[in-house]
């Protein structure tokens, strides 16, 4: 009986390990193949089988354990039945693998990172969650996920297939032998090195999607749910006193503005925020030829910061960013805990508490993700959604189109304008995203069709606004909340954004080339009002004299971007070396900047 016992665990380990090997790895390759530019050769093959081997072995034997426990429990007790508990434990195990399988592979080219606890922040809200993709693409997934369910399950309840018959062994020579295998399971599932297995153990290469291809993400989803919310734990590189000596003058909130953007003290004030308008479409800005002319246009004729970073890589970082001044953070999102939120400073509040009536305009579902409670604590007085529009407007996936989302701007704009008081506006448009469904077919790809139809109803807004009175008085800043995924996120060039100043409250078009971040919108804005942006600590008046370190900072998915006069470093946390443009200064300070970020995120 111990020979047959020892031989059903030993039989489930191998095909736990073989799920990974042979069905969830070569459809997380298949499915992403050629990622970006990312071409996958045979040497790579190799290579990711062999740097995530460890992985998915340490991820069977995490499943192995409680089979294990069974088999010698049952040697044991001998009328304890295995199969009828087994069944129950490999049904929720077939079930939850091929979730993890098919979303894995699915969201990673939305995403493009390794599925983890992030998922969870979406789970919440799946109307939302599952707007970029349409009715097929869902249903398509979820037969997926039954057909593996019932192969995964089929194959896990193989090894116990038969009840053995023989007669139980002695107790000692069963619980030796069930103690040896359960330390071969934990070796395996820690690891043989000094140290525990952690993600990093599966990253070899300078290209992030062969990282992510070797990456179990089943070990990835485990690992990151033990990391959750321990901010004050992560990233700890240095001693207190040299993060602080360090960091001292990195982001100063105070200054004198000594280049003045602006001639009208207290302009109305309009931020557009584009959807993961990166500057690769701007051809004025280095990007695309035929994407945005609008936009193109529209850096030569307005105060343009034409080397401004993104502060991150998603729409709730981004808007965080933008408002807030307060960086992205590579492993959550401030905007999941209310009670953080809350404590952020917010250029709507900052305008509000100095006599500005306050709005925020966004024409999708302004619940989701807890848009609506940030934009709130932010200081917008008023927010407009989707629901505020009738149904026959909402015509996509994410809500009501872009173009329709300006008319109703331009005419609010010609009515708020006629007030004393002054205003200020958020507007986040929605249209440039996946499933990029747009009402506009000039270019055959969608992707950048849909960005032609944004850089086109913005554009023609701000023509439309130029010709009104309300013009006069207006201040428009036009910025993206991240890049766009043309390559890859933890590309140098995915950052770059635009950042432009227009309106009738502007000075002469100009070019600016200095060094900055998406975080330092709200300082700049404000140092040009001649209001206090003190309690932005993130954010710099790239304006002051006290800007005297320009640098550009962003993150993607646990690794960051810095940029400054003597190059670039694209570092990655996991990896815990620098995937592009090794350099031990510049990879000092964004480590730096990290631990005060995560510091202070953990005592908000």
């Amino acid at each position: 009986m111990l020979k047959q016992r020892i031989r059903t665990v030993v039989v489930y380990f191998l095909i736990c390990l073989a799920l990974f090997l042979f069905i969830q790895k070569p459809l997380f390759l298949l499915y992403n193949w050629n990622h970006g530019t990312s071409a996958c050769s045979l040497h790579d093959l190799v290579d990711i089988y062999y740097h995530g081997f460890a992985l998915d072995l340490a991820s069977a034997a995490y499943l192995a354990f409680l089979p294990l426990l069974l088999v010698w429990a049952s040697l044991l007790w001998s009328r304890l039945k295995v199969k009828p508990v087994v069944r129950v434990y490999n049904l929720v195990v077939a079930v939850a693998l091929a979730l993890i399988t098919t979303a894995d592979a699915a969201l990673y080219e939305f995403w493009e990172f390794k599925l983890d606890a992030t998922v969870f922040m979406y789970i919440d809200d799946p109307k939302n969650a599952f707007a970029s993709v349409s009715v097929g693409y869902v249903l398509l997934r979820v037969l997926i996920v039954a057909l593996l369910s019932a192969v995964y399950y089929w194959l896990l309840m193989w090894p116990f297939r038969h009840e053995s018959a023989e007669k139980p062994s002695r107790w000692y020579w069963s619980s030796l032998a069930m103690l040896l295998m359960g330390g071969l399971l934990f070796a395996a599932a820690r690891g043989t090195r000094i140290w525990p297995n952690t993600p990093s153990r599966a990253f070899f290469s300078k290209t992030t999607y062969l990282n992510h291809s070797a990456l179990n993400p089943m070990f990835n989803l485990i690992y990151s749910l033990g990391k959750r919310d321990a901010f004050d734990k992560e990233f700890n590189y240095f001693s207190e006193e040299e993060r602080a000596r360090d960091y001292a003058g990195l982001f100063p909130t105070s200054g004198e503005t000594v280049d003045t953007l602006i001639h009208e003290r207290r302009p109305n004030v309009l931020v557009v925020v584009m959807e993961g308008f990166g500057s690769l479409f701007i051809k004025s800005l280095g990007g695309m030829d035929d994407v945005a002319p609008h936009m193109s246009r529209l850096v030569d004729e307005s105060i343009a910061f034409t080397n401004c970073y993104c502060s991150s890589f998603r729409t709730d970082r981004g808007i965080v960013s933008v408002v807030s001044g307060y960086l992205g953070q590579p492993t959550t999102s401030i905007m999941r805990y209310t009670h953080k939120v809350n404590t952020l400073p917010g250029l709507a509040k900052t305008l509000r508490e100095n006599g500005y009536d306050t709005q925020a305009l966004y024409t999708g579902d302004i619940s989701f993700f807890g848009m609506s409670e940030y934009l709130l604590a932010s200081g917008h007085d008023r927010l407009v959604s989707e629901a505020d529009f009738p149904s026959e407007k909402r015509t996509t996936k994410w809500g009501v189109p872009d173009h329709e989302a300006a008319a109703w701007l331009y005419d609010d704009i010609q009515r708020r304008s006629q007030s004393k008081q002054p205003w200020y506006t958020t507007f986040l448009t929605i249209s440039s995203h996946t499933p990029f469904d747009v009402p506009y077919h000039r270019l055959a790809d969608k992707k950048l069709n849909s960005f032609a139809y944004t850089d086109e109803a913005i554009g023609t807004f701000i023509e439309k606004l130029r010709k009104s009175p309300a013009w006069d008085h207006l201040l428009v800043v036009i910025t993206a909340d991240h890049g766009f995924n043309h390559k890859e996120i933890a590309s140098p060039d995915f950052p770059f954004i635009p950042f432009l100043i227009t309106g009738g409250a502007a000075n002469a078009p100009r070019r600016i080339d200095t060094y900055c971040s998406q975080t330092d919108i709200a300082a700049t804005i404000l140092g040009q009002l001649g209001l206090p942006h003190d309690d932005f600590l993130f954010s710099r008046d790239v304006t002051a004299d006290t800007y005297r370190y320009p640098f550009a900072f962003n993150t993607f998915n646990n690794g960051f971007n810095l940029r400054d006069s003597t190059g670039y470093t694209v570092f990655d946390n996991v990896a815990d070396r620098a995937l592009f443009g090794a350099d031990q200064r510049r990879e000092h300070v964004g480590k730096v900047i990290l631990q005060t970020l995560y510091d202070d995120l953990a005592n908000r």
